[in-house]
Protein backbone atom coordinates (compact mmCIF):
# COMPACT_ATOMS: atom_id res chain seq x y z
CA UNK A 1 0.00 0.00 0.00
CA UNK A 2 3.17 1.96 0.64
CA UNK A 3 4.78 1.21 -2.59
CA UNK A 4 1.46 2.52 -4.13
CA UNK A 5 1.41 5.70 -2.41
CA UNK A 6 4.76 6.90 -3.19
CA UNK A 7 4.03 5.77 -6.61
CA UNK A 8 1.04 7.89 -6.86
CA UNK A 9 2.78 10.87 -4.95
CA UNK A 10 5.72 10.72 -7.77
CA UNK A 11 3.37 10.89 -10.59
CA UNK A 12 1.46 13.64 -9.22
CA UNK A 13 4.49 15.62 -8.43
CA UNK A 14 5.44 14.53 -11.87
CA UNK A 15 2.63 16.16 -13.53
CA UNK A 16 2.53 19.14 -11.45
CA UNK A 17 5.99 19.78 -12.63
CA UNK A 18 5.05 18.91 -16.49
CA UNK A 19 2.28 21.41 -15.99
CA UNK A 20 4.64 24.09 -15.01
CA UNK A 21 7.21 23.44 -17.92
CA UNK A 22 4.68 23.46 -20.69
CA UNK A 23 2.50 26.35 -19.18
CA UNK A 24 6.40 27.94 -19.86
CA UNK A 25 6.46 26.91 -23.21
CA UNK A 26 3.08 28.17 -23.76
CA UNK A 27 4.36 31.90 -22.72
CA UNK A 28 7.03 32.04 -24.72
CA UNK A 29 5.06 30.88 -27.84
CA UNK A 30 3.60 33.90 -27.90
CA UNK A 31 4.15 37.61 -28.81
CA UNK A 32 2.72 41.36 -28.10
CA UNK A 33 1.30 44.10 -29.65
CA UNK A 34 1.46 47.71 -28.32
CA UNK A 35 -0.94 50.03 -29.76
CA UNK A 36 -1.30 53.65 -30.02
CA UNK A 37 -3.53 56.63 -31.80
CA UNK A 38 -3.62 60.07 -32.86
CA UNK A 39 -5.99 61.07 -30.96
CA UNK A 40 -6.12 58.90 -28.46
CA UNK A 41 -9.16 57.28 -26.89
CA UNK A 42 -9.54 54.74 -29.69
CA UNK A 43 -11.48 51.64 -28.82
CA UNK A 44 -9.08 48.83 -30.38
CA UNK A 45 -10.83 45.56 -31.42
CA UNK A 46 -8.62 42.71 -32.72
CA UNK A 47 -10.23 40.01 -35.24
CA UNK A 48 -13.25 41.63 -34.06
CA UNK A 49 -13.07 41.11 -30.29
CA UNK A 50 -13.00 44.10 -27.88
CA UNK A 51 -9.57 44.61 -26.34
CA UNK A 52 -9.76 48.14 -24.89
CA UNK A 53 -9.12 51.76 -25.32
CA UNK A 54 -5.53 53.47 -26.82
CA UNK A 55 -3.62 55.11 -23.71
CA UNK A 56 -5.12 59.08 -23.03
CA UNK A 57 -1.52 60.02 -22.73
CA UNK A 58 -0.69 59.17 -26.33
CA UNK A 59 1.13 55.72 -24.80
CA UNK A 60 1.27 52.93 -25.99
CA UNK A 61 -1.69 50.20 -24.81
CA UNK A 62 -0.18 46.25 -24.35
CA UNK A 63 -1.95 43.48 -25.69
CA UNK A 64 0.11 40.25 -24.29
CA UNK A 65 -0.09 36.58 -25.12
CA UNK A 66 -1.12 36.42 -28.30
CA UNK A 67 -0.82 32.96 -30.27
CA UNK A 68 1.40 33.74 -33.73
CA UNK A 69 -1.03 34.53 -36.24
CA UNK A 70 -2.00 37.66 -38.67
CA UNK A 71 -4.82 39.48 -36.95
CA UNK A 72 -6.99 42.02 -38.48
CA UNK A 73 -6.62 45.41 -36.36
CA UNK A 74 -9.47 48.18 -36.38
CA UNK A 75 -9.35 50.81 -34.36
CA UNK A 76 -12.73 53.08 -33.65
CA UNK A 77 -13.38 57.34 -32.43
CA UNK A 78 -16.39 58.76 -32.72
CA UNK A 79 -16.30 61.49 -35.39
CA UNK A 80 -12.72 59.70 -36.92
CA UNK A 81 -13.17 57.25 -40.09
CA UNK A 82 -12.18 53.73 -38.70
CA UNK A 83 -8.09 52.79 -38.89
CA UNK A 84 -8.19 49.04 -40.55
CA UNK A 85 -4.99 47.17 -40.41
CA UNK A 86 -3.19 44.10 -40.29
CA UNK A 87 -0.69 42.89 -37.75
CA UNK A 88 1.57 40.03 -38.24
CA UNK A 89 2.07 38.72 -34.44
CA UNK A 90 5.56 36.19 -34.40
CA UNK A 91 6.28 34.15 -31.17
CA UNK A 92 8.44 36.23 -28.85
CA UNK A 93 7.82 39.30 -30.28
CA UNK A 94 6.47 42.83 -29.77
CA UNK A 95 4.61 44.54 -32.68
CA UNK A 96 4.04 48.25 -32.40
CA UNK A 97 1.27 50.01 -34.17
CA UNK A 98 1.08 53.85 -34.08
CA UNK A 99 -2.54 54.84 -35.67
CA UNK A 100 -3.15 58.37 -37.24
CA UNK A 101 -7.39 58.46 -37.44
CA UNK A 102 -8.42 61.07 -39.85
CA UNK A 103 -11.70 62.67 -39.06
CA UNK A 104 -14.95 61.43 -40.97
CA UNK A 105 -15.48 64.89 -43.04
CA UNK A 106 -11.24 64.55 -44.19
CA UNK A 107 -11.55 62.80 -47.90
CA UNK A 108 -9.87 59.36 -48.31
CA UNK A 109 -8.95 57.07 -50.25
CA UNK A 110 -7.82 54.43 -47.95
CA UNK A 111 -11.49 52.44 -48.81
CA UNK A 112 -12.43 52.61 -52.41
CA UNK A 113 -15.48 50.88 -53.16
CA UNK A 114 -14.35 47.40 -53.76
CA UNK A 115 -13.89 46.76 -57.82
CA UNK A 116 -16.15 43.37 -57.81
CA UNK A 117 -19.27 45.34 -56.55
CA UNK A 118 -18.37 47.46 -58.95
CA UNK A 119 -18.11 45.23 -61.76
CA UNK A 120 -21.40 43.31 -60.66
CA UNK A 121 -23.47 46.75 -60.53
CA UNK A 122 -22.24 47.46 -64.33
CA UNK A 123 -23.18 44.22 -65.19
CA UNK A 124 -26.54 44.08 -63.83
CA UNK A 125 -27.03 47.55 -65.44
CA UNK A 126 -26.02 46.37 -68.84
CA UNK A 127 -28.07 43.63 -68.28
CA UNK A 128 -31.31 45.33 -68.10
CA UNK A 129 -30.56 47.51 -70.66
CA UNK A 130 -30.28 44.82 -73.55
CA UNK A 131 -33.09 43.23 -72.16
CA UNK A 132 -35.39 46.72 -72.77
CA UNK A 133 -33.69 46.81 -75.53
CA UNK A 134 -34.64 42.95 -76.92
CA UNK A 135 -38.35 43.88 -75.53
CA UNK A 136 -38.51 47.06 -77.97
CA UNK A 137 -37.02 45.13 -81.19
CA UNK A 138 -39.83 42.08 -80.53
CA UNK A 139 -42.47 44.99 -79.84
CA UNK A 140 -41.27 46.35 -83.26
CA UNK A 141 -41.37 43.61 -84.62
CA UNK A 142 -44.83 42.19 -83.82
CA UNK A 143 -46.01 45.75 -84.60
CA UNK A 144 -44.39 45.61 -88.27
CA UNK A 145 -45.97 42.28 -89.67
CA UNK A 146 -49.14 42.45 -91.86
CA UNK A 147 -51.88 41.10 -89.77
CA UNK A 148 -53.79 37.95 -91.79
CA UNK A 149 -56.79 37.74 -93.28
CA UNK A 150 -58.89 34.54 -93.44
CA UNK A 151 -61.48 34.47 -96.23
CA UNK A 152 -63.96 31.79 -95.98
Amino acid sequence: MKAICRLLLILLIGIVLWGFTSAETISNNTGSLQISSSPSGAEIYLDMTYKGVTAESGGFINITNLNPHEYGLVLKKTSYLDYISTVKIVSGQTVKVSANLQTANATSTANPANPMVTVALVVVFLLIIIGFVALMVRKRRRSNKPEKIELD
